[in-house]
C-alpha cells in the first residue's frame, strides 16, 4: 500500500520529480495526509509559485526502519517489521512509480525524506543508495550515539544487534564524504525533543566531511505540532524554487 500526492496541475504529458517521504513508528501509508495535511500545505506552495510541482510517495512499510532484516538476526523488542524492506522501497517501489506515474526518473530529481523512525529510514537509504537521490532529508530522526541520551534502546539493540550489521544500517557509519558528495542535506528537531543531541551529531559529523547539509532546530517537541509548523520549510527544502 501506498499513499501517492499527484499536484492539482498534474499532466502525463509533464515529467515531474518524486519525493519520497517516510512516516513515524505507529505511522501508515496516509499518515502525512490524514494528521499533518500535506497535500494541502504542497497545494498552496505550488499555487503561490513557490515550490515547483511535483510527486510525493509515502509507502506503506510497516515499523522496519526500512531495513533488511530476519529473524532471530537481533532481540526483537515487539512492534517492530521484519523482512527484507530496503530491497522492497529500492528495487521494486521506485521502479513501480518510474513506470506508472509521469516522474524525472533520475537522481538529481528524486528526493527521499521522513520524521523520526521515517528520518533513519531516508538517511538509511538516502545514504546507501546516493546515486539514487539528489535530496535527503531527515526530521526529527531516530538516530543513537551510544551514550547516554539515547532513546528507544531495544530498537536501537534489534537493529545494531552485531558491529558487522551496524556498518549496514547506521546513518552514522554509512556516512561518506565521497558518496555524497553534490547531494543536499537537511536535518532538523525540535529543542524539546530527546533526539535532538542525536540529530545534531549527525549534522556536525556530515559537517565536518564538507557535505552540503544544514541543521535547522527551534522549538518544539518530538510531536505532530512541531512538524505540522515545520511541513512549509521541508516542501521548500525538497522542491523550492532555486
Amino acid at each position: 500500500m501506498m499513499s501517492i500526492y499527484l499536484p492539482p496541475s498534474y499532466n502525463s504529458d509533464t515529467e515531474y520529480p518524486v519525493l519520497y517521504l517516510f512516516y513515524g513508528y505507529g505511522g501508515t501509508h496516509d499518515s502525512y495526509f490524514t494528521y499533518l495535511k500535506l497535500n494541502e500545505v504542497a497545494d498552496r506552495l505550488i499555487q503561490e509559485g513557490r515550490i515547483d510541482p511535483l510527486i510525493i510517495v509515502s509507502p506503506d512499510y510497516g515499523n522496519s526502519f526500512a531495513v533488511n532484516t530476519k529473524e532471530g538476526e537481533g532481540e526483537d523488542p515487539g512492534g517492530v517489521s521484519i523482512g527484507p524492506y530496503e530491497d522492497y522501497l529500492i528495487q521494486d517501489l521506485i521502479p513501480y512509480v518510474d513506470s506508472h506515474y509521469s516522474t524525472q526518473a533520475n537522481q538529481e530529481d528524486r528526493y527521499v525524506g521522513g520524521i523520526s523512525m521515517g528520518g533513519f529510514a531516508s538517511l538509511h537509504l538516502g545514504f546507501k543508495h546516493p546515486d539514487l537521490f539528489g535530496r535527503i532529508g531527515a526530521h526529527s530522526a531516530a538516530l543513537w550515539t551510544y551514550t547516554s541520551t539515547d532513546q528507544y534502546l531495544s530498537q536501537r539493540d534489534w537493529l545494531y544487534p552485531d558491529e558487522t550489521l551496524r556498518k549496514l544500517r547506521d546513518p552514522f557509519k554509512l556516512a561518506d564524504a565521497e558518496k555524497l558528495a553534490g547531494i543536499e542535506i537537511y536535518l532538523d528537531a525540535g529543542e524539546q525533543d530527546l533526539l535532538m543531541k542525536q540529530d545534531e551529531s549527525l549534522y556536525e559529523l556530515l559537517r565536518s566531511m564538507e557535505l552540503d547539509v544544514q541543521w535547522e532546530h527551534g522549538p518544539g517537541s518530538h510531536d505532530v505540532s512541531y512538524w505540522s509548523r515545520q511541513l512549509e520549510a521541508y516542501l521548500l527544502f525538497y522542491a523550492g524554487k532555486r
